[in-house]
């Protein structure tokens, strides 16, 4: 009589060296050794009253290891719990990454090869995160399998913000449009507005007809404000006030460089860097702000920026002016760009200069593409005029009456 001998315990320090046989390895796991030397792992189920097997790789030196294999089993079992056939997945993760590129793999390509047109580092950061950030929800899918259900989920958590939504829709858009005209999907694009979202998506708010959405600050407040910011010696305290007297916007002021400055003239050129219209722009300093300037430069501490960062040779971050605008007024809801709306309000309400020259103090140029063509002037005097009117406004002693300011 031949006796019968067990199997021995697969472990970690003895699966290389087991000879022929089929041995469990357990949650349906075999280690599969053949009289040849073949040594594979093997997953074991019953799927609809049938016995099947998968192979789940080589159980060689150079193949899985058993904790791996066991790992790979465990998720099998999973597929299993879920009603899913774990052979007929993988197949179809093997058919799925051989017909078409995921989203966030192309996606980022694109990203980069867009990103070059873009002029301002802000732009370039939302894109980055719309791509990265916003669309991750997309980034497994292939390219040819993303549908209208798909955006939507995308754009929902975005929805309450009306120009990240748009952004986001529209970047999306121009993704599967590149990849339709390289034919790795089909030739509609899921993303379209008129045809496919806005039948769907509710209704947002309308941000109204009347330009400038930022909240700003009455202007009568500003006297007020402008002797509680004087009051703080932060250098972004003084960022924020040339913000303020000039109507730069943010990016405009974080960025600027004493090389554009002619502090004997008053100017300050920024030619075209970090202006939004892309207009060589030339800007009138009122006195108050010159003076500042004329004092910072004999005691500067960066050969580049007038408002240098902690490192000195990149500038104040983007957030220092608005912190200081929060924690004097207590208002969360206030803009460091709605300072241009108060001027704009100031000087419809109180002045009668001409309208042409307020617009142009914003680096508004008013008319239809062929005025503009023609509209070479810069009006540094007439600029000038009005620029200094509102800083002696807004830096006079709030107890005092404020008359309305005429044209001279």
């Amino acid at each position: 009589m031949q006796l019968r001998t067990e199997k021995p315990v697969i472990t970690a320090k003895n699966y290389l060296s087991v000879g022929p046989g089929e041995y469990p390895c357990g949650n349906n796991l075999y280690l599969v050794v053949t009289p040849s030397g073949g040594r594979r792992w093997a997953f074991r189920y019953q799927r609809n009253g049938v016995v099947k097997k998968m192979g789940l790789g080589s159980a060689k030196a150079a193949g899985l290891k058993l904790s791996e294999a066991k790992d790979k089993a465990i998720d099998a079992l999973r597929h299993l719990a879920k009603g899913t056939d774990p052979r007929e997945h993988r197949n179809d993760e093997k058919r799925r990454a051989q017909g078409s590129r995921l989203f966030g793999e192309f996606a980022e390509e694109w990203r980069q090869t867009y990103e070059a047109g873009l002029k301002h580092k802000a732009a370039r950061n939302k894109l980055k995160r719309i791509v990265q950030v916003i669309c991750k929800q997309l980034h497994k899918l292939r390219l040819d399998e993303i549908e209208t259900e798909h955006i939507i989920a995308v754009l929902r958590k975005v929805w309450h913000q009306r120009e990240i939504s748009r952004d986001t829709r529209q970047r999306i858009k121009k993704i599967l449009d590149a990849a339709i005209a390289l034919n790795l999907r089909p030739k509609h694009n899921p993303a379209d507005w008129d045809s496919r979202l806005k039948p769907i998506m509710p209704k947002q708010r309308k941000r109204g007809s009347i330009r400038g959405g930022h909240k700003a600050m009455e202007y009568h407040d500003l006297p007020a404000f402008m002797q509680k910011l004087a009051a703080n010696s932060d250098q972004s305290a003084r960022a924020l006030e040339v913000a303020i007297l000039t109507f730069a916007r943010t990016i405009e002021v974080q960025n600027m460089r004493w090389s554009q400055l002619d502090l004997e003239g008053g100017l300050w050129d920024l030619g075209t860097l970090d202006t939004k219209n892309e207009r060589p722009k030339r800007t009138p300093l009122p006195r108050q702000t010159l003076a500042y300037l004329r004092d910072t430069y004999e005691g500067r501490v960066s050969e580049e920026f007038v408002f240098p960062g902690r490192s000195l040779t990149k500038p104040i971050s983007n957030m220092t002016m608005l912190k200081h605008l929060k924690q004097i007024t207590g208002d969360e809801t206030l803009t460091v760009h709605g300072f241009r709306t108060t001027f704009r309000t100031w000087a419809q309400e109180e002045t009668d200069f001409e309208e042409e020259i307020v617009e142009h103090c914003l680096h508004h140029i008013t008319g239809d593409d062929a005025e503009k063509a023609y509209k070479r002037g810069e009006a540094l005097r007439k600029r000038r005029v009005v620029m200094q009117a509102f800083a002696d406004f807004a830096t006079r002693s709030p107890n005092n009456k404020v008359t309305p300011m005429r044209a001279a």
